[in-house]
């Protein structure tokens, strides 16, 4: 698992790769805008799991801003190697899985561990809990398993997280689906990392809409 000096390393290498871009460009192919502010410099507002995080582009420098509250440091380097990474390539509605991504079964365990195995426990004996937490992110996908969510992790990568409760014969199962273009957007291991990005986020909202059902 990496450190968080080896994020902080990361973060810092992804800053220094895109001081080195054009950042208009970037933006656009990832779908985002560069909006002017004060003399000198430009925002690029970012949505991601249903926030919005701001970079902020002043003279020679990079960062996040602070005013906006930043997203944690892997977060960080994700929404940052995807700008760097982003291709503009279109969203074409043909779904892969992870182990069909660049070396995707190489970081396959990485993957299940992150996400596979968390979303088995939370929804696996209740699919339908997917429905609910469709109210608050994402909307129910009639595509894949017994039920499936769609999220829209960031502005350019849908995700569908699919459910099979299994019988007496099966047990429960999860997967994860992304649109094929994503390594047109992300390299493998952020891929990895954003699955359990999403899969925590939901299994967070699921938690919270449980509690709110029981509380008196």
């Amino acid at each position: 698992m990496p450190t968080q000096h080896d994020y902080e390393t990361a973060r810092a290498l992804a800053l220094d790769a895109l001081s080195k871009l054009d950042v208009e460009r970037c933006c656009a192919n990832a779908g985002l805008s560069l909006e002017s502010a004060l003399p000198g410099t430009k925002r690029v507002p970012i949505p991601y799991l249903g926030s919005t995080y701001t970079l902020t582009v002043q003279d020679e420098r990079i960062f996040f801003d602070d005013a906006s509250g930043p997203p944690a440091i892997p977060d960080q380097v994700l929404l940052l190697h995807y700008l760097i990474t982003a291709r503009g390539a279109p969203v074409v509605d043909e779904w892969i899985t992870f182990r069909e991504v660049p070396s995707g079964p190489f970081y396959y365990a990485a993957f299940a561990k992150r996400a596979i195995v968390p979303l088995v426990k939370c929804f696996g004996e209740n699919p339908s809990l997917l429905e609910e937490v469709a109210q608050v992110i994402g909307h129910v996908s009639p595509s894949f398993g017994e039920k499936a969510l769609k999220v829209l992790a960031l502005p350019c990568v849908p995700v569908v997280l699919s459910l099979w409760s299994g019988d007496e014969d099966f047990l429960p199962e999860a997967n994860l689906y992304f649109d094929q273009s994503i390594v047109s957007y992300l390299p493998t291991e952020d891929i990895a990392y954003l699955a359990g990005a999403v899969a925590y986020k939901v299994i967070g909202i699921a938690r919270q809409l449980s509690h709110n059902s029981y509380s008196p």
